[in-house]
């Protein structure tokens, strides 16, 4: 088995992103039906060709052995600027996932840590923002992040 290589994930690249973000929602315990649904994934893929490399989305991934096996991916949103973020310009960071096989080997680490260093180097943020299940806390709070005073909220609008 080879080094890993983490590298900017592309266009051709989108396909495994879906996956990765599947993997991300079934770790969230997303509804295993509405992960299925195919509908969010062809919706997903369209948002990887169109948005990847633009100065507002960078995507990581990592590679063994030629195969991408890990990934992450960090925004770049307009907020109203505010105490926490006077200029409003926010990070978020997501689709941090892992295959199963590949866990534990610091590859989501390596891939958290790039985008970290996009972040720093490549926009002007001045908060990042992420959503972390329990057993991936640990990741984030080893790079600074803590827990929110306020508990996300949602509201789910149907469309047809």
């Amino acid at each position: 088995m080879s080094a890993p290589v983490v590298r900017e994930a592309g266009h051709d690249d989108a396909g495994v992103l879906v996956e990765l973000r599947a993997l991300m929602f079934a770790a969230m315990g997303t509804d295993p039906a509405a992960l299925a649904d195919p509908g969010w994934r062809l919706a997903a893929h369209g948002w990887f060709v169109d948005s990847v490399g633009t100065s507002h989305v960078h995507a990581v991934v990592a590679e063994v052995d030629g195969a991408v096996v890990s990934g992450a991916v960090g925004e770049v949103t307009a907020l109203i600027p505010g105490p926490t973020c006077p200029n409003g310009s926010v990070g978020l960071i997501s689709n941090v996932a892992t295959f199963e096989p590949y866990r534990g080997r610091g590859l989501a680490s390596a891939c958290t840590d790039h985008l970290l260093g996009w972040f720093a180097e490549r926009t002007d943020v001045t908060r990042i923002d992420l959503f972390a299940t329990e057993d991936g806390a640990r990741l984030y709070t080893s790079r600074a992040f803590t827990p929110g005073p306020f508990p996300a909220m949602r509201r789910t609008v149907r469309r047809t």
